[in-house]
């Protein structure tokens, strides 16, 4: 096991609505996510003492903006990271290195953004790498993206329709979710009479952009055994990316992503294996994505990721259940941080509170989204490149 394995603990989530267009700033958004999650966890402000948080073409406020907004009284921390959606898992683990080095005792992670209604222009100068890709066409995600997913369809036989059954899966876990924007049914007609981006991603392939902020409150295990909830421990976690063939995102071949090499590395430091994980929630950006990060991370053989979903095993009274809140196909944008708040909710003991039960959990698939005895939870940023196994407290 990994010798900071279970000592530390997330204690707090939180999060605003999710719009189109919010008449709200982003540091407002950020404030009021980090507000709620420091609420959640029983926990005052001035008991936080560092700060997280990780971006994508500068649009987001800074942690010494956020710091000031809550009027923190001390900040021994702060990291404001530029990878994306990769750094995900990565920004809860800065946070758990930084209490477990004994810098901090509670850092707050956050993410924020006006994804939709304030999309930054892209650059009339192509930076470093992309000066060789974005003159001939390579200028959005789906394009990117779309040679990997292309080169394990022709590997492995997967198709379109494979594709329409994930995302089905997600919009029927998003309509029992409160707080997902995307809730109108889908039926596999519906995905694959949707045009075509790029292929081979139609439009209902494809996560969308939207408003909003959520945070998490992270803890060293002594404090959280006083939170408000049950903790949610950090038993293992991962970062990092490939060490070859730069500017892409294959290791061997290009069906494969860094998630194949985080996944063993992961799971030792947890004293796991991909069997003893009982709900995943995976990095979303496109469905043939998420499918090659269950093959990565051991869920599912090469190139059988869309047998498993088209049996129902990702649904949730399935064997294992992929992304119970929506994912960014259905949910919101939130860049991953949203998977770790779905993770915490199905593993604290109350379970989920954003969905449409009164009061207790009666798994009756019309209004209840809580899994049945979840315990040990998966969950990655893109492409592998960070990841994180949580446990409930037993």
């Amino acid at each position: 096991m990994q010798a900071i394995s279970d000592r530390t603990a997330i204690t707090g989530i939180g999060y605003t609505g999710f719009t189109r267009s919010s008449d709200r700033s982003v540091l407002a958004l950020a404030t009021e996510a980090s507000l709620r999650a420091v609420t959640d966890a029983g926990l005052e402000v001035a008991g936080i003492d560092g700060v997280v948080t990780y971006f994508h073409n500068q649009d987001t406020v800074a942690p010494r903006q956020l710091v000031q907004a809550l009027g923190m009284r001390d900040c021994n921390f702060q990291v404001m990271c530029a990878l994306g959606g990769g750094w995900a898992c990565a920004a809860i683990a800065s946070a758990a290195m930084a209490i477990h080095a004994g810098v901090c005792r509670n850092v707050l992670v956050f993410r924020a953004a006006k994804g939709r209604s304030e999309r930054n222009p892209p650059a009339n100068i192509a930076p470093s790498e992309r000066q060789w890709s974005r003159p001939f066409g390579l200028v959005h995600a789906a394009a990117r993206f779309g040679p990997h997913v292309s080169a394990h369809m022709a590997r492995f036989g997967t198709t379109s329709l494979d594709f329409a059954h994930l995302a089905v899966s997600q919009r029927n876990h998003a309509r029992l979710n409160t707080k997902a924007m995307m809730t109108d049914p889908m039926s596999i007609e519906d995905h694959q009479g949707s045009p075509w981006v790029i292929e081979p991603f139609r439009v209902l392939d494809c996560c969308f952009r939207s408003d909003g902020a959520v945070a998490v409150v992270v803890s060293s295990a002594d404090i959280a055994r006083d939170c408000r909830h049950g903790p949610v421990r950090i038993r293992a976690l991962m970062g990092g990316t490939l060490t070859h063939q730069h500017g892409t995102l294959h290791a061997e071949g290009l069906w494969e992503l860094y998630a194949r090499r985080a996944a063993e590395k992961l799971y030792k430091g947890a004293d796991m294996s991909a069997e003893d994980i009982d709900i995943a929630e995976l990095y979303d950006p496109f469905t043939g994505i998420c499918l090659m990060h269950m093959e990565g991370f051991g869920l599912a053989a090469p190139g059988e990721a869309a047998t498993r979903v088209r049996a129902g095993d990702t649904g949730l009274d399935g064997a294992i259940p992929v992304n119970t809140h929506g994912g960014l196909l259905s949910e919101s944008y939130t860049h991953g941080l949203g998977h770790v708040i779905e993770a915490v909710q199905q593993l604290r003991p109350g379970g989920v509170v954003d969905d449409y039960c009164d009061g207790h959990h009666d798994y009756d698939r019309s209004h209840c989204r809580q899994v049945r005895s979840a315990k040990t939870a998966l969950v990655c940023g893109e492409c592998g490149d960070s990841s994180l196994v949580l446990t409930a407290d037993i």
